[in-house]
């Protein structure tokens, strides 16, 4: 992305972020002609990339060690009082957000910018430095960017209509997103569509009545969006009405992270999805809403949406899809050694396939920042703040092989729990006996992760009640283990991946997936088994068509034959389905980032499954330093650490700060704060 440090410093604030005062108050060497900026798509475009800049990182918005701070649900716990995790489990939500003794951003207080980064002045943050990236609140001032560029799309005389349809389309792409971003955490906020002036009180806007009021405007603006933009960039190499290529060759083969129809139409369809989830449909009750309520009208429109990304996926157009148990674990990482060069996990270069479920992400960051997850995650690695998913998340959502919820299946060996398991525990998790250090000289005391109660892996962080008895490998090959700074003997260590990248995507193909699956199962319409017909997708899947597509990559059973196992029509059950639904996305996108908003839209996160985080004690049959195979584990125990903090309704939203409520009376704050 081309910087332009130059033209950020007239969008010094915004509505809700200052005073009136502040928000009018701007250097007079800021001022720049309007109409420089504007005048041809070059100028145009250098502005709108800034909004590219505000897509927030989630696994690197904070310091390099912090590899969960996106992670603010059941699934993992941190043994760090500072970390996002750990105030959300004691329900100090308004602690990431303050502005007040800077706890949103001081690193000596163990802050975060996932959510706010008050102290960004527009000279500080860059698209390098990951520690100074911004927060999802300060979205509002991509928001008035766009509504910058939309304003003044008259004064761009020296474009071509196509270029002109560029600006326009992520203009009204970002508008639409970063009101959505906001809206999944605090809940109902007015749609600023306009250039707030502070004139005449003109940000004097108040609480929408309902969730959906907002997402219908966004929605608006993602169609619109939609229509101006391409599949991909690259399509306009030959347009003659797109003369930015007749001068910049080099943009040609690096467009897959500008705005595109496929990226437009996934969040497009998100945004609906989540309005129609039961927590939004009924976002102003004060008592929990069924957790099966959906919008279903909003329910059908996404469906419509994903379907026409599915429709690109079929056509392969931007190289899109699914991946395989082969080349899986390339979504999450890559390294210089498997591919000849760094490259963005995902893309279907880094797949090695030709296809890659890469759909959207935020910028670049500084390399050592992406290694944030597999050096919080690994068992052998210079950690600061280390991470372990809890025992409990693992048994509610990693089945086993029948295809079946471990609570389900009665061929569930409580006394040997780690037999027989979906393949996508394993997968996922290193488990008692697994290779952790590859090195052949490497002693076993090391090699093997000794993960029984009083084994040596258990005992890596010396944190009382805090090991859980799995460590996450879903983030970094086992190689990143091999890191002398992690208090082993060097002599134990191989070679370090030294050109290591862990990347989040925003947004992934089986992501769209397992949405267009629940918005389909949400309705009677469709429900299970009923095939849309949609003009855009001939030949649309039915809802249990997809998951059996997710679950088929890894051999699982299909949903059909693996209930009939146990005596329960699948077909016939909307509600069961929509538990299988949900429990193969938290299989497929554990520790991406997607739990804390599921389990939040769902109306689930107050219940007593979704607030408990615990660890599994065992024992070995056999006491030696070996490789699974030669023991068995025995004596399974669960063993409560703690107990979130989460009431209905007052964690489900993110709070308001004092200075945001009291900018102008009618402000009201979320429930409970």
């Amino acid at each position: 992305m081309k910087k332009i440090s130059k033209y950020i410093v007239i969008l010094s604030a915004l509505i809700f972020a200052y005073s009136c005062e502040d928000y009018l108050d701007r250097p007079k060497q800021s001022e720049l002609p309007v109409e420089d900026i504007f005048k041809d798509f070059v100028h145009a475009q250098g502005f709108v990339e800034v909004m590219y800049r505000y897509v927030n990182n989630q696994a690197c918005s904070g310091n390099q060690n912090d590899g969960s701070n996106f992670l603010m649900a059941e699934e993992v716990i941190s043994s760090n009082s500072g970390m996002l995790p750990y105030r959300f489990d004691m329900g100090n939500q308004e602690m990431a957000v303050s502005t007040q003794g800077s706890l949103a951003v001081n690193s000596s207080l163990g802050g975060t910018g996932f959510f706010d980064r008050p102290d960004m002045n527009g000279t500080s943050w860059s698209q390098d430095n990951a520690t100074l990236r911004p927060g999802i609140w300060d979205g509002w001032q991509a928001i008035r960017i766009a509504n910058i560029v939309l304003a003044n799309m008259d004064l761009m005389v020296g474009a071509t209509q196509t270029e002109k349809n560029l600006i326009k389309g992520q203009a009204l792409f970002f508008r639409a997103y970063f009101h959505a971003e906001i809206m999944k955490y605090w809940g109902r906020i007015p749609y600023v569509d306009f250039v707030v002036t502070g004139n005449d009180g003109d940000y004097k806007l108040p609480r929408p009545a309902t969730y959906k009021e907002c997402a219908m405007k966004a929605d608006a603006d993602f169609a619109a969006a939609a229509e101006l933009l391409p599949n991909n960039w690259d399509d306009l190499k030959n347009d003659p009405n797109a003369k930015m290529f007749t001068f910049k060759t080099e943009t040609y083969g690096n467009n897959l992270m500008r705005i595109n129809k496929a990226i437009v139409y996934s969040f497009k369809g998100k945004n609906l999805l989540m309005a129609a989830s039961p927590l939004m449909k009924n976002s102003t009750s004060m008592t929990p809403p069924d957790t099966y309520d959906y919008d279903q009208e909003l329910c059908e429109m996404a469906a419509s949406d994903f379907a026409r990304v599915i429709q690109m996926d079929r056509d392969n157009v931007n190289n899109l899809g699914l991946a395989n148990a082969t080349n899986y674990n390339r979504l999450f990482y890559t390294d210089a050694t498997a591919i000849g060069r760094l490259q963005w996990p995902g893309t279907a270069l880094n797949m090695g396939s030709g296809e890659g479920e890469y759909i959207f992400s935020s910028c670049t960051a500084a390399i050592n920042f992406t290694k944030a997850a597999a050096t919080a995650y690994m068992p052998y690695t210079n950690k600061i703040n280390p991470v372990r998913p809890t025992h409990r998340f693992i048994y509610n959502t990693f089945g086993t092989a029948n295809g079946l919820a471990c609570s389900e299946d009665p061929t569930f060996n409580a006394n040997n729990q780690f037999v027989n398991r979906d393949p996508r525990f394993y997968v996922n998790h290193i488990i008692d006996g697994d290779t952790i250090i590859r090195n052949s000289a490497a002693s076993s005391k090391y090699k093997y992760a000794q993960l029984y109660t009083t084994g040596e892996s258990r005992k890596v962080n010396a944190v009382p009640n805090f090991e859980t008895g799995y460590f996450i490998k879903k983030w970094a090959d086992i190689t990143y283990n091999n890191v002398t700074t992690s208090g082993l003997p060097a002599s134990e260590n191989a070679d370090k991946l030294t050109e290591f990248n862990s990347f989040r995507m925003n947004m992934r193909l089986t992501d769209v997936y397992l949405m267009y699956a629940e918005a389909l199962a949400a309705t009677t319409k469709y429900g299970v088994s009923t095939a849309p017909n949609f003009s855009h997708l001939p030949g649309a899947p039915s809802a249990i068509e997809v998951i059996n597509m997710i679950r088929a990559r890894f051999g699982v059973p299909s949903v059909e034959s693996a209930y009939s196992s146990i005596g329960v029509n699948i077909l016939g059950n909307r509600t069961k389905f929509m538990d299988v639904v949900r429990r193969e996305r938290s299989i497929e996108l554990a520790y991406e980032g997607q739990r804390y908003e599921d389990i939040r839209r769902w109306v689930l996160a107050h219940l007593t499954d979704y607030k408990t985080k615990s660890a599994i004690t065992f024992d070995r049959n056999v006491y030696a330093e070996t490789a699974r195979g030669n023991f068995q584990n025995t004596n399974f125990k669960e063993v409560i650490i703690r107990t979130r903090v989460c009431d209905y309704p007052k964690h489900y939203w993110i709070p308001f700060t004092t200075k945001q409520t009291e900018l102008f009376q009618g402000f009201d704050q979320n429930p409970g704060w």
